[in-house]
């Protein structure tokens, strides 16, 4: 019974797995390593791609210790030669003449990524400067300054070109202006003046590329100046005053020119139409200056006899008698 009694011991065994250790990192340089190596080939791929085979020699050459001389000589520690009994140096049998040696890929191996030599044409240049880190930075510096300068200098002198366009098209816009107004206040003034009403028939307006020219001439029924005279009528007086007030605050200056007809000078002697139309100019010039046009601003006055006539198929028509006072044309200094 007491054995029956008995219970069974049981024992349980419980075994710890331990976790791995550390493998550290090695496998890290490793890789490193094969990642530089495969950046490293991907590389001379490159060069390679991109070099034709005198480059590829040039290259090899620089990597490679090449022969300075056929015949068994060479550039080691016994230059070609070998010991011979009893320590006796002796040249091969090869002859001593020296090779010429291809010199690309020595002097610069980094010409084989200059693209001009694969691209002569080439629209972008890519090259290398093997000048000193720090000359290198002055240039570029220097370009650089160099080149913005020209370019500041360059919108600058559009600029003043552009400027000069505009302010000699505003000029001659004014000046276009100007003689509207000078011819609307002439004209005004003389179909105002019950006495030069009749007048205005003989004032006549012309604008020319020396300026305005305003031009009184005579009729038939209307004469300026007293016949064969450089004496001014009185109504030609007051038409030239009128002028001489609308032109005085203008700072152009003033030609003045006489002319006459074909018709020859009825006094005998050297007095001609020269000296007829040169005197009825200066008459004319009298009146503008009394009236209070600036002396300084009349540049010539000239007699012109009947040179230029106004009416050239009929030389003796009155109306090649006649004065002209020009406004001359001054971009410059229009109002």
């Amino acid at each position: 019974m007491a054995g029956r009694n008995e219970q069974a011991v049981i024992i349980k065994k419980i075994e710890e797995t331990a976790g791995h250790g550390h493998h550290g990192g090695g496998w890290k340089v490793a890789y490193a390593d094969f990642m530089t190596a495969m950046m490293a080939f991907f590389l001379l791929l490159w060069i390679l791609a991109a070099s034709d085979e005198e480059k590829l020699r040039g290259l090899a050459d620089y990597f490679t210790p090449s022969l300075s001389e056929a015949g068994g000589r060479g550039d080691g520690l016994l230059d070609g030669m070998v010991l011979g009994q009893d320590g006796v140096m002796s040249g091969t049998d090869g002859p001593q003449s020296p090779v010429q040696l291809p010199s690309f890929g020595q002097e610069n191996p980094l010409a084989v990524f200059d693209s001009r030599l694969r691209d002569p044409d080439s629209r972008i240049v890519v090259e290398f400067d093997t000048r000193p880190a720090g000359e290198q930075d002055s240039q570029t510096i220097n370009t650089g300054e160099n080149g913005i300068a020209d370019g500041v200098a360059a919108a600058q002198a559009a600029a003043e070109a552009e400027a000069a366009a505009e302010q000699a098209e505003r000029a001659e816009q004014e000046w276009q202006e100007a003689q509207e107004r000078l011819e609307e206040s002439i004209t005004e003034q003389v179909a105002e003046d019950p006495e030069l009403q009749a007048m205005q028939e003989n004032l006549l307006f012309e604008r020319t590329a020396d300026g305005l020219e305003i031009q009184i001439v005579d009729k038939n029924s209307t004469s300026m100046f007293a016949t064969g005279s450089a004496r001014i009528e009185e109504r030609t007086r007051e038409l030239l005053r009128i002028v001489a007030e609308a032109i005085v605050d203008m700072p152009n200056d003033i030609t003045i020119s006489g002319h006459t007809d074909s018709v020859p000078y009825s006094r005998a002697g050297t007095y001609s139409n020269w000296e007829l139309s040169a005197d009825r100019a200066n008459a004319t010039r009298r009146v503008l200056v009394d009236t209070g046009v600036s002396p300084a601003r009349i540049t010539r006055i000239s007699g012109l006899a009947d040179t230029a006539p106004l009416d050239p198929e009929h030389p003796s028509a009155p109306e090649n008698r006649r004065i002209s006072v020009t406004l001359q044309y001054a971009p410059a200094t229009q109002p």
